[in-house]
């Protein structure tokens, strides 16, 4: 009887983890991404998508630079996000200027992709490199004023 249970318990355990890691799995949208050639605008360096174009000289630029979008998804989820690409939702008061011209199934994959981008962000980053050098610089300096005052009481 204990054997069934532990048999019974070990498949309960294996089709949950199965559900579970499957589910937790978003689709991957790189390949929509690219294909709708949403690069040229958008940069994704969390996995090393760059931006192909840039603004040349004499051309109008949108009036927001757009995002790199390694962290969108620490902000938007993945329905606001396909509002925002159908033209349905604004940012900051602005539509986004092209709309997504793939299949609904297409926009599901790249919006479930895109809400897994959540890299920090660049300004968060930085900021904590900063704060983080200058508690180590600060821990220098105290090191060596230190080693001067003891090396003073040695010299008297």
């Amino acid at each position: 009887m204990k054997r069934w249970t532990v048999i019974a318990m070990s498949a309960v355990a294996l089709l949950a983890w199965g559900h579970v890691s499957w589910a937790a799995k978003a689709p991957d949208g790189k390949p929509v991404f690219l294909k709708y050639k949403c690069n040229m605008c958008h940069s994704i360096e969390a996995v090393q998508i760059a931006k192909k174009a840039l603004p040349e000289e004499g051309e109008t630029a949108t009036k927001m630079k757009p995002p790199d979008l390694s962290s969108v998804g620490l902000d938007k989820k993945a329905d606001w996000i396909a509002l925002f690409m159908q033209k349905k939702e604004k940012l900051d008061g602005e539509l986004h200027p092209k709309m997504f011209r793939g299949t609904s199934s297409e926009l599901k994959t790249l919006t479930a992709w895109l809400e897994t981008m959540t890299a920090p962000k660049k300004e968060k980053a930085e900021k904590a490199e900063a704060k983080e050098s200058k508690a180590e610089e600060k821990t220098e300096g105290k090191a060596e004023e230190k080693a001067e005052k003891s090396g003073e009481k040695m010299g008297k």
